[in-house]
């Protein structure tokens, strides 16, 4: 898989129901097979290779490699992988409906030649034909060519690092989505897994792929740490240890899938995967292989006393102590977050196009945000909009780049080749001019989610320039918001904001489309249209009654107390009796019983076509009373009531801060407050802050590194950078 992965984040795909049980002399019962790999899943892993597709009388224990793709596949999320040795078996796989086919290609010549009977050269042209084949039959399938033997050969020895690249870079060529390195038969060390991933991820950039280790001399964690420290961000691994090339005796061969998660995780590197639930996951594998021997230091030893998973606070991240005594404002630590390991690289700007990444980054997603070299227009904003950047872009990185720039674009190309969604919300027809539009990207990547925040969907006003008060005047929010003769904007930015969610929710809704199609789509949300859905029910209130809606604050109540009083020293407050049997409560706690046996009053609506006389006599008999009065007679009598506040004394408000609903964050200017965290929870806990507000281009070395620049690239992108930034001063 394409290292698409955060720093924060590695994916682990998992080889065993493949390379696993095809090392080992006995065969699987099918059904044991179909219950390993749903314990697998439940466990949270996402990604696993079923089945290979070769001749039942070479590979008797994979006969059943149709079958097991079928269920495979209807398991939400799961990426199906299946290996595939020519175009034959090809055919087979994509016909089974697999999500992403593997193909080894030999970097020695000697083991090319004794295990497929091919020269390197032929295989290359192997990969071609199968890239043409899936391009025909299901453009949406991803092709690896997987580079074995790319650390040494039991057949050749050394094996020249100039071959390895060389040969990744043609299969590239010729149609591959991705190239990884295999250490076949266990010869590599770290200091070799460095060097030939680092000259890897230079030649062929996005598409370096996963580090596929063997642990037959006890090398292989050490060299998975290598490789991720070169960026690599997919590992293979094996539950049990099973399979491989175990040449040593003793010594397991391929990575065992729960050393290695425990490794990450103990380094608080987020794999998405339940430790216990993946040691569980040992039991359908020894009982559908009675007697074959599994591997696992993690699982003999158990977990240390008080391991917890979860730790998400990354090195890049600026740790700011959480000043609450709770804890339910922290990321929930014993269940992967739902978007962790999706990829969003965002233009955005303001407060729509952010709003989405904001809600997909706290659900987990990588959110990487792109900006020009002299930052978000929103870092130097005054007056309203000085809160707007370190409101709407918590959980992101940040990558400076010059879009006017051909090397900007080429770098921008090369970030979105790695994501799962793309989120801008630029004006119409500027992403176009860059070449980063959808209908432009999509030709190179089929399965990408194109999420576009404009002010109007298509149709004749598309090209008019929105923004939030100007679709609130002609949604009628803003007749509907201020007394009559005099519109008002609601008081915070309620399109841009909804506007970004209902992004963001579409965005959810490609990426469930995706797991059934394969295929990902492009998700359009507007301001305009936004509104028009908050005002709908004022115009279905027309529709139902024949009369128009009033201003809210002329406007005929549904219910007959639903009011703000003036009380004793000029306090305000909110009070409201919505039922009959409010009503009665209330009566009686205020002594108003002759209005509560008044047969004018009988029901709301009685009260309500009497609010003109009901109202004064209510308001006078409850002037004097102070609002905190109100307040606790209204709070022990359960009614609703609601002191009126102001936003700057919420940072006080008990409630907020006893439930962990305010977060500690960074301000542009380097100090500390408070934001509101996402107002809902999951599994009892609101989803926090893994990284505070980026600086602008925090993230840019480590990203460019990823995407397979080298340092003098870099060094160029930051002196480009800091020269327009001195030119702006």
């Amino acid at each position: 898989m394409n290292a698409t992965m955060s720093n924060s984040h590695v994916l682990i795909s998992e080889v065993g129901p493949r390379d696993g049980l095809q090392s080992v002399k006995a065969t699987m019962p099918t059904a044991d097979k179909l219950r390993w790999i749903d314990a697998l899943y439940k466990a949270g892993v996402r990604e696993i290779e079923v089945a290979s597709f070769v001749p039942a009388r070479l590979l008797p224990q994979m006969a059943d490699a149709a079958e097991v793709v079928r269920h495979a596949i209807t398991l939400p999320g799961l990426t199906v992988m299946a290996l595939v040795p020519n175009r034959r078996g090809a055919e087979a796989a994509l016909a089974a409906g697999v999500h992403k086919l593997t193909m080894p290609v030999s970097a020695s010549a000697a083991h090319s030649l004794a295990n497929v009977r091919k020269t390197r050269e032929e295989m290359v042209e192997e990969v071609r034909a199968i890239s043409d084949l899936r391009r025909d039959l299901a453009p949406h399938v991803r092709l690896e060519a997987a580079i074995s033997t790319a650390f040494g050969c039991t057949l050749q020895g050394e094996v020249p690092e100039d071959d390895v690249i060389r040969l990744a870079a043609q299969c590239i060529a010729a149609g591959a989505d991705e190239s990884g390195l295999s250490d076949t038969v266990g010869y590599a060390n770290p200091a070799q897994v460095r060097r030939l991933f680092r000259r890897l991820r230079a030649e062929i950039g996005r598409h370096a792929g996963a580090a596929h280790m063997h642990n037959t001399r006890g090398l292989g964690l050490a060299n998975c740490l290598a490789a991720y420290d070169e960026g690599v961000r997919t590992f293979d691994a094996s539950l049990g240890g099973l399979g491989g090339c175990p040449y040593a005796p003793g010594a397991s061969g391929n990575v065992v899938t729960e050393d290695l998660v425990f490794m990450f995780e103990a380094m608080g590197v987020p794999t998405g995967i339940d430790l216990e639930k993946l040691m569980a996951a040992r039991a359908p594998l020894m009982a559908g292989l009675p007697g074959e021997p599994v591997y696992g230091m993690t699982p003999e030893a158990g977990l240390p006393r008080g391991f917890v998973q979860g730790a998400r606070m990354t090195a890049t991240a600026t740790p700011i102590p959480d000043e609450s005594n709770n804890s339910s404002n922290s990321e929930i630590s014993d269940t992967p977050l739902p978007y962790a390991g999706i990829r969003v690289v965002e233009f955005t700007h303001m407060v729509m196009g952010p709003t989405c990444g904001l809600l997909l980054g706290d659900l987990g997603a990588e959110v990487i945000k792109v900006e020009p070299v002299e930052g978000d227009s929103t870092r130097r904003l005054l007056g309203s909009g000085a809160g707007f950047f370190p409101t709407f872009n918590r959980n992101k990185k940040s990558i400076a780049l010059d879009l006017k720039t051909p090397e900007g674009v080429e770098a921008a190309l090369r970030l979105i080749a790695t994501a799962d969604i793309v989120s801008e919300n630029f004006k119409p027809g500027t992403m176009k001019k860059l070449g980063l539009d959808y209908e432009t990207l999509k030709q190179r990547h089929p399965r990408l989610i194109y999420v576009s925040h404009k002010g109007f969907l298509p149709g004749p006003y598309e090209h008019r320039t929105a923004l939030d008060e100007v679709v609130q005047m002609m949604g009628g929010l803003a007749y509907m918001t201020g007394r009559s003769g005099d519109p008002l904007r609601a008081g915070t930015s309620v399109n841009d904001i909804m506007g970004g969610m209902f992004g963001a929710i579409g965005a959810m809704a490609a990426l469930r489309q995706r797991e059934r199609t394969g295929l990902g789509t492009e998700v359009q949300s507007a301001l305009f249209e936004n509104n028009v859905f908050l005002v709908g029910q004022h115009m279905m209130q027309f529709a139902a009654t024949g009369h128009a809606a009033a201003p809210m604050p002329s406007r005929i109540s549904a219910w007959a107390v639903y009011d703000v009083f003036t009380v004793k020293d000029g306090e305000q407050i909110f009070l409201a009796a919505v039922s009959d049997k409010q009503w009665a409560i209330f009566c009686k706690a205020f002594g108003l019983d002759e209005l509560l046996v008044d047969p004018r009053l009988k029901t709301n609506n009685d009260r309500v076509r009497a609010r003109e006389w009901m109202m004064p006599i209510l308001r006078s008999h409850l002037a004097e009373r102070s609002a905190a009065e109100l307040r606790a007679v209204f709070e022990a009598n359960e009614l609703p009531f609601a002191p009126i506040v102001r936003p700057e004394e919420l940072f006080g408000d008990p409630h907020l801060n006893a439930t962990g609903g305010l977060a500690p964050v960074r301000m542009n200017d380097g100090s500390q407050s408070k934001v509101p965290l996402m107002p809902f929870t999951l599994g009892g806990k609101r989803p926090g802050i893994r990284l505070q507000p980026p600086l602008l281009g925090e993230h840019s070395r480590e990203l460019l590194l990823e995407l397979g620049y080298g340092e003098d690239a870099i060094q160029a992108f930051q002196n480009s950078a800091e020269s327009i930034a001195q030119s702006n001063r």
